[in-house]
């Protein structure tokens, strides 16, 4: 049965590795064994804070805390139980500290995972993202959603704007397409944005850059004008 108590600050340690912002994204890219054994280190603080604080107020709750270790014949059955609510309680007060975007970037970063990132923080700031796909596929629009944080290899969403191809043999940027009026249009109609996002898995991600309309136009005159 003692054994079976030690199961107790085991879950609870694994309790917090998956659900606190700052440990679960590391959590989730490892192997069992190394989940197993943060889990178990984490059990074990617990209890040891748990011990602490039966300690400190042993005096007020002497006959719960003998009772629970009489019941179970293990002498650190209540610091046991109490690690698992002190996990309950640590849980919410700790990810109000580190919320969850900043924890996915930083577990991202300690992987190296920098396009990842990029995509990541490109949400919001309004500006064009090139996306350069495996197959020679180039969407350019505003990127909508990552799924940055379980795995390294990860979806994200972006609404294109441009579309076009990168020549097999130059690998230059061709473009053959522009939605944005398109989309305008539609969405002053009545219809949800979201209709126009699509889905691509990091994995078939070749590029990622920010790109500039103008300058890209500009360029080309450029070369028109060595031409």
């Amino acid at each position: 049965m003692g054994l079976g108590v030690l199961l107790v600050p085991a879950l609870a340690g694994y309790f917090l590795q998956i659900r606190l912002n700052i440990f679960r994204y590391h959590t989730l890219r490892e192997s069992g064994q190394h989940v197993v054994f943060r889990a178990a280190l984490t059990g074990s603080i617990l209890v040891f804070f748990a011990q602490l604080l039966i300690y400190s107020v042993g005096q007020y709750a002497s006959g719960p805390v003998a009772y629970l270790n009489n019941a179970f014949g293990f002498e650190y059955t209540a610091a046991a139980v109490l690690s698992f609510f002190l996990a309950l309680l640590i849980w919410p007060i700790a990810n109000l500290i580190v919320n969850k975007d900043e924890a996915a970037i930083r577990a991202a970063k300690d992987n190296g995972e920098l396009v990842g990132i990029f995509v990541t923080k490109a949400i919001g700031t309004g500006k064009y993202v090139e996306i350069s796909l495996d197959t020679g596929k180039v969407y350019i629009g505003h990127i909508v959603e990552s799924g940055i944080g379980v795995r390294s290899e990860f979806d994200l969403m972006i609404v294109p704007v441009i579309s076009g191809y990168r020549a097999s043999d130059t690998n230059d940027l061709k473009i053959t397409h522009f939605y944005d009026r398109a989309i305008t249009d539609s969405i002053a109609n009545g219809q949800d944005w979201q209709e126009f996002r699509i889905g691509v898995s990091l994995g078939r991600v070749v590029l990622v850059r920010f790109f500039n309309l103008r300058l890209y136009r500009a360029f080309l005159g450029e070369q028109e004008r060595e031409e």
